[in-house]
């Protein structure tokens, strides 16, 4: 991971490279089981532009109510132009901090609509219209809670607020390297 950001008491935001261009170990992202579900509602040309993992540790409180984005269209209500979809990568639940969703928000932001909390095991992927107000819930156990994020978004879309550097800390090297791997390998003998 090469970018972190804190989002609420206890809950991290990391970025790695290769995620959203799908390279080496992240290749699978691009054609996950969830990709079918992604072009029905945005079409087969959508794009992955954000990925990450948010890790939420014990004792991390319950995040705000947010969402990811607006509507692109001050005075219109128009079709889904980004979905995110979340992969938990440890069975969520709620004592573990699972994501908690305010139905209808995507389309009218005070829409009374009863919250529902989304539990489910390792590996599932959840759907939602980047608009829908949603939450993590607090992380009560002994144990982190690693959600694998993906933003797909249609071709013409591009967010300028929730990956800009100015919000982010690039991380210096943590080890200092000197030559190359064989002018390592020569030295260890």
């Amino acid at each position: 991971f090469s970018t972190f950001k804190t989002r609420d008491s206890g809950r991290v935001d990391m970025v790695c490279p290769g995620m959203t261009t799908g390279e080496g170990v992240w290749a699978p992202l691009a054609t996950g089981g969830w990709r079918p579900a992604v072009d029905a509602l945005l079409g087969p040309d959508a794009v992955l532009c954000h990925a990450g993992v948010i890790l939420a540790l014990p004792g991390a409180v319950a995040q705000r109510w947010h969402s990811d984005g607006d509507h692109v269209h001050e005075d219109l209500v128009l079709r889904a132009h980004a979905v995110n979809v979340f992969v938990p990568l440890v069975d969520h639940s709620v004592a573990n901090g699972a994501t908690e969703f305010q139905p209808g928000t995507h389309l009218d932001w005070r829409s009374p609509g009863r919250p529902v909390v989304v539990v489910g095991p390792a590996g599932g992927a959840v759907l939602a219209d980047w608009r829908l107000k949603h939450r993590g819930l607090g992380n009560v156990t002994k144990d982190d809670r690693p959600l694998l994020y993906m933003t797909y978004a249609r071709p013409w879309f591009v967010d300028k607020y929730n990956f800009s550097k100015d919000r982010f800390f690039e991380l210096p090297p943590l080890v200092e390297r000197r030559g190359g791997r064989d002018e390592r390998a020569t030295k260890r003998g």
